[in-house]
């Protein structure tokens, strides 16, 4: 019986066409033994030639393979059958090689294998989208207008602030978002506001935590969806009121799509296993606090500079995949801080790799405002389609606000303190 490679390899000689193949990326990698080097030699051809190889041509490099006649082989399920084969053929690897560390008690190893052989196996068939610039103006002049009637309308998912929305046009699907900071200066709270604001859209967020467990992220969403002083909640120092106005938040809530939260951090250390979770629940926004912390699934050291490369790589792809914007945080390093009193965070500040900057369609920092109490200033740092600016907003644990304040009116705060953050 034919390989599913043969069968392929016949069907692009026959017919004398590449494009399905090109447009499926498939690669050499995706074929077995001999066919890898013989798809190899297909596609050197057509960039010598820009021409598919003839039955001649074929022949004469390949005497002792026949081709097949595959006039009844359509070339989607023939595609279908190659990746299949593929990912079973890396699943079947990394459990052969899983089981026989195991059998050596190295649980770790086991883990490491299974999940590299996993991501090897999570592949997304890229079908690629042709437009003709010339034929489709018409399309393109409606889009123009229905923007010209709504100027500075939302174009994606509100962020939770009117201003960074406005020069953002809000958060879009296969986007990934960088947003940096210091240690503690509220990147947590903030991207659980920007979740909390896709949710009362309509979108169901997953919210995956390294630094914070979901009890603590809990009480935090619960304070926020209530007014409720967090520090009442997180102590128990709730009054009978104060009881009533987090019942009748929570309550209210019953009846709305999911919001997922979750700390299990022992298996979701890789992209692969984010991208299970993700299969899983299906959300339309994904958040990752804290992906420093990652593992790279092909064995680099832990928080290094290629280890961190790789999976910001792989979570632009699984934007792209699954059709979500997905927003991860990460630190930055203090001694690269341009200006030590603002302190302000620029993207030669953020920590550990500079995949960060090249891999985010958008980059946001927050910082602390070095002149007012209990202000935060979040700043677009880059951004692929959207220009540079910032936006003023409120840290008041007390009343759960954080709204943005406006230049001509900003509050001011008398209490002197300087934990807004914590």
């Amino acid at each position: 019986m034919a390989s599913t490679e043969h069968l392929l390899v016949s069907k692009v000689i026959q017919t004398g066409d590449m494009s399905e193949i090109l447009n499926a990326g498939i690669r050499p990698d995706h074929f077995n033994g001999e066919w890898s080097d013989i798809w190899l030699w297909v596609i050197n051809y057509w960039n010598e030639y820009q021409t598919v190889p003839t039955a001649r041509a074929f022949k004469q490099e390949y005497g002792d393979t026949k081709l097949i006649n595959t006039e009844n082989e359509p070339f989607p399920a023939l595609i279908d059958e190659l990746y299949k084969e593929y990912k079973q053929q890396h699943i079947q690897e990394a459990m052969t090689e899983a089981v026989t560390v195991l059998k050596k008690n190295d649980v770790d190893e086991a883990y490491k294998l299974l999940s590299a052989g996993l991501q090897k196996a999570s592949v997304a068939v890229a079908r690629l989208r042709d437009v003709d610039l010339i034929t489709s103006w018409e399309a393109r002049l409606a889009n123009y207008e229905e923007m010209r009637n709504t100027p500075n309308a939302l174009r994606g998912m509100p962020t939770g602030f009117y201003g960074l929305d406005r020069i953002t046009a809000g958060l879009r699907p296969q986007q990934l978002v960088t947003f940096v900071g210091e240690a503690k200066k509220g990147k947590s709270m903030i991207t659980l506001i920007m979740a909390n604001a896709a949710h009362n859209h309509g979108i169901s967020p997953l919210y995956v935590s390294f630094e914070m467990s979901i009890d603590e992220q809990a009480a935090r969403y619960d304070s926020l969806i209530s007014g409720v002083a967090h520090k009442n909640i997180m102590h128990g120092n709730l009054s009978s009121a104060e009881m009533q106005r987090v019942e009748k938040a929570l309550k209210s809530r019953r009846n709305m799509h999911e919001f997922y939260m979750t700390e299990d951090t022992s298996s979701l250390t890789t992209v692969s296993a984010l991208a299970g979770k993700v299969q899983q629940h299906r959300p339309g926004l994904l958040i990752v606090d804290g992906v420093y912390l990652m593992d790279d699934e092909n064995g680099e050291p832990k928080g290094s500079p290629q280890a961190l490369t790789n999976i910001t790589r792989s979570l632009k792809r699984m934007a792209q995949r699954f059709q979500i914007p997905i927003i991860c945080t990460t630190q930055v390093l203090a001694w690269k801080l341009g200006n030590k009193k603002s302190r302000q965070v620029t993207s030669d500040s953020i920590g550990y790799s500079s995949s960060f900057v090249q891999d985010s369609d958008l980059v946001l920092g927050v910082e602390s405002d070095p002149d007012i109490d209990n202000q935060s200033i979040i700043r677009v740092i880059l951004a692929r389609s959207a220009p540079k600016g910032e936006v003023r907003i409120k840290w008041d644990w007390e009343h759960m606000d954080f709204t943005e304040i406006d230049e001509d009116t900003e509050a001011n705060d008398d209490s002197g303190s300087d934990n807004w953050y914590y």
